[in-house]
């Protein structure tokens, strides 16, 4: 089975020294999550958006395996310049609430995501704007994941040891049609090494967009009699000059 966090590292304000803090929240365990909830079908892969990825974009779909190719190594999306990376996760026709992000990565600390920031219904984020954004919460991801390297050949690794699942709080994550992730940083904390990841699973619920169809009536010819009576009794307090 895949390693569940619990002690969930979140991201908060007002430390009682007016600045910028951060606490460990230690609540009841979680509850379960089954393959049935997973939403990764109802991502819109062709618009899946990364900054800093070294593969070409069209390789993110890969990242959001269906259940029969989760153990597939191909292919391993890589950030490029450093250890950053911001993946943006849209859901196509449906209004969604979260309820875990199982992340499985490489296991070795120069390629293994540590701090790992999810924003809910932003858009628009990007390098030039995230740092200035609060995340709507904060995990961080364990040293689990394949023991990969230069040279490696496997195209597939059977071992459920190698996903780590982070939980999220359901009340903050409901109502969500777009999911970022920012990876911020790697376990050597080595800006010259970059991150390693193999696949995303987003589990939850998903209720269906609809549209009502809006119908507005129109007058072929205006019957003046059935308008004359239409004004307020004050606005007819004139008199003819």
């Amino acid at each position: 089975m895949s390693h569940q966090c619990h002690d969930e590292h979140v991201h908060g304000h007002g430390d009682g020294h007016g600045g910028h803090g951060h606490s460990h929240q230690h609540e009841a365990a979680p509850i379960p999550t089954s393959t049935s909830q997973s939403l990764n079908s109802k991502i819109n892969t062709a618009n899946l958006e990364a900054f800093n990825l070294a593969n070409p974009q069209t390789d993110l779909a890969e990242l959001f395996k269906s259940h029969d190719k989760r153990y597939e190594l191909i292919p391993v999306i890589k950030s490029d310049a450093d250890n950053q990376l911001i993946i943006k996760i849209p859901f196509a026709g449906v209004t969604t609430k979260l309820y875990s992000v199982i992340l499985r990565t490489s296991k070795l600390g120069d390629h293994c995501p540590k701090a790992v920031k999810f924003y809910k219904n932003q858009d628009n984020l990007d390098f030039d704007s995230i740092g200035s954004q609060k995340p709507t919460y904060v995990v961080e991801h364990p040293e689990i994941g394949v023991e990969d390297g230069e040279g490696d050949e496997l195209t597939e690794l059977v071992d459920d040891n190698t996903f780590a699942e982070h939980f999220l709080p359901r009340h903050l994550f409901s109502a969500v049609n777009t999911l970022t992730i920012f990876f911020e940083n790697n376990w050597t904390d080595d800006d010259d090494e970059v991150l390693h990841l193999y696949s995303i699973e987003i589990r939850g619920e998903f209720k269906e967009l609809t549209k009502d169809p809006i119908i507005t009536l129109y007058e072929s010819a205006a019957n003046p009699a059935d308008h004359k009576n239409m004004l307020p009794e004050e606005t007819k307090n004139f008199h003819n000059v």
